[in-house]
């Protein structure tokens, strides 16, 4: 792919005009996509023979962007090779220089495109998908005889699972840059709670590039103690021990806005799916009002997405203990009411795998923070679950569900 300093035409219908965030998902997931894949492909003298949507993911407030599996034929003839290709409306502080980028410009605003991995935020992606490059990052001597990409969110970061020596080892690919969510902040993070003994991954080595290599959690996922037994064992107050070992030091983390802060945003982008528009928007301001007259409770350290993705679990006996706090990069002050709702909404959206845990942990943070506020804030987390499951395929519960258990909240 060509350079970012490639001009193109316009990339969609003129009737696309001052589009939102809706009108570009329109865009990118519908028949007019096929014009800026096409576009995009020439730079590398191929034409586009037929594409699909591979993934969907929108930012709410900070664009779309959009997975292809897309075939083409190269001028020299009837070769066809099968790539993966990105668009987005994302990516505002991307590099003018940024290298293997396409950028498009027409009615419906600028788009980017790029070929896997070359994720032009990402500097670091195309080595970590390499298993020999890997060679250089990774402790060890072997070769990489494993190497999984695990989780990918386009111009933000990804996830490799590697294997080496027999040693899982698992790569964060990260902006390189010293801001907020960048390679060397998560650095930092890592190492703080560790000082402070709190059971996080080590960091094992880090790149220039983008790179934190960090060693494999003890234990189990918690999702997969919940599917297996409900979690037997790990109480609300196990967890909380985790929250209540996090050092004072976070507080002067910068803060990130909570998942219920963002609900005109995660309202709009549900409405954007086609998903009971009016009811999603009402739902919004319903959290945003009520949210205005709970009590949140004091500024304290926060996890900012505690929930049982972010958690192991060791098997002890006939029990569960938890194990190792995992994703520090949303670490700052905050509330502990949403750290305890993004916990409960996660589980409730585990569906009928979760209904157990929902019903002790629920009950027993009704006990430790304001009921209310734990409701309003809960039914704002399973908004904003709402708008990811808009675009997931393989969900426990879909949009409208979420939707319904958010209402509930709200009437009690």
């Amino acid at each position: 792919m060509t350079s970012s300093a490639t001009a193109l035409a316009p990339v969609a219908d003129p009737s696309v005009r001052g589009s939102g965030e809706a009108d570009v998902l329109a865009l990118l997931t519908g028949p007019q996509a096929r014009e800026p894949l096409s576009l995009a492909v020439t730079t590398i003298g191929a034409e586009v023979t037929d594409h699909r949507v591979h993934s969907v993911q929108h930012r709410p407030g900070d664009g779309v962007t959009v997975g292809y599996r897309v075939w083409v034929r190269h001028d020299c003839g009837a070769v066809v090779e099968d790539y993966v290709l990105l668009s987005s409306t994302a990516g505002r502080d991307v590099p003018s220089d940024a290298p293997n980028v396409v950028r498009m410009e027409g009615p419906s605003g600028r788009l980017l495109g790029w070929l896997h991995p070359h994720d032009p935020a990402l500097p670091g992606l195309g080595v970590a998908c390499d298993p020999v490059a890997l060679e250089q990052v990774l402790p060890g001597s072997g070769p990489v005889t494993s190497l999984a990409l695990v989780g990918y969110r386009p111009l933000r970061r990804a996830v490799v699972r590697a294997v080496r020596d027999d040693v899982t080892s698992y790569v964060k690919v990260l902006r390189p840059t010293s801001g907020r969510g960048g390679a060397p902040d998560v650095v930092h993070r890592h190492r703080l709670l560790t000082a402070a003994g709190v059971p996080v991954p080590r960091v094992l080595s880090a790149t220039s590039h983008g790179l934190v290599v960090l060693e494999e959690a003890r234990g189990r996922p918690l999702v997969e103690a919940i599917g297996a037994d409900g979690a037997r064992g790990v109480t609300l107050g196990d967890l909380t021990g985790i929250l209540d070992a996090l050092p004072a030091q976070v507080l002067d983390l910068a803060r990130r806005a909570a998942w219920s802060d963002r609900a005109r945003d995660y309202a709009n982008a549900v409405a954007a799916s086609g998903t009971d528009a009016p009811g999603a928007l009402a739902l919004g301001r319903a959290v945003r009002e009520r949210s205005a007259a709970v009590d949140l409770g004091p500024v304290v350290p926060t996890h900012g997405d505690f929930h049982e993705g972010q958690l192991t679990a060791r098997r002890e006996g006939e029990e569960w203990r938890p194990g190792a706090l995992l994703d520090v990069d949303t670490l700052g002050p905050g509330h502990r009411v949403d750290d305890l709702a993004c916990l409960v909404a996660h589980a409730v959206a585990l569906g009928p795998a979760g209904a157990e845990v929902v019903r002790r942990w629920e009950g027993e943070a009704r006990a430790v923070v304001d009921p209310e506020a734990l409701d309003v804030r809960t039914a704002g987390v399973l908004l904003s679950l709402a708008a990811g499951a808009a675009h997931e395929r393989d969900v426990a519960m879909p949009t409208r569900a979420l939707l319904d258990a958010a209402e509930e909240r709200l009437e009690r």
